[in-house]
């Protein structure tokens, strides 16, 4: 899987960021099937008020098909170290 870092991924002021990673068993782009050791966990940066796309693009780049990818309320297991890169602080305070 490749990972491009020529944009700005970082979440908007509109956006939620929600954790994913990809269902046990689905099919990866070779066509293998999804086994644990590819179940890094990713961030997504989501349009609040909006659906879920079918296409997803995680804060890293890397493209996921919703079909193949469960949203997950906690991290459980390894977080995908390019995600958490540009995962925002919190706002600055103004003094």
């Amino acid at each position: 899987m490749t990972h491009t870092h020529t944009t700005d991924r970082r979440p908007r002021h509109d956006h939620r960021v929600v954790a994913a990673r990809l269902r046990l068993g689905a099919a990866r782009p070779d066509g293998r099937p999804v086994g644990e050791r590819d179940r890094e966990v990713h961030f997504l940066a989501l349009p609040d008020g909006t659906p879920t796309q079918l296409q997803l693009t995680t804060l890293c780049g890397q493209h996921l098909n919703r079909e193949a990818v469960e949203l997950i309320d906690t991290i459980t297991g390894m977080p995908c170290a390019l995600c958490l890169a540009h995962i925002p602080g919190p706002p600055a305070q103004r003094a």
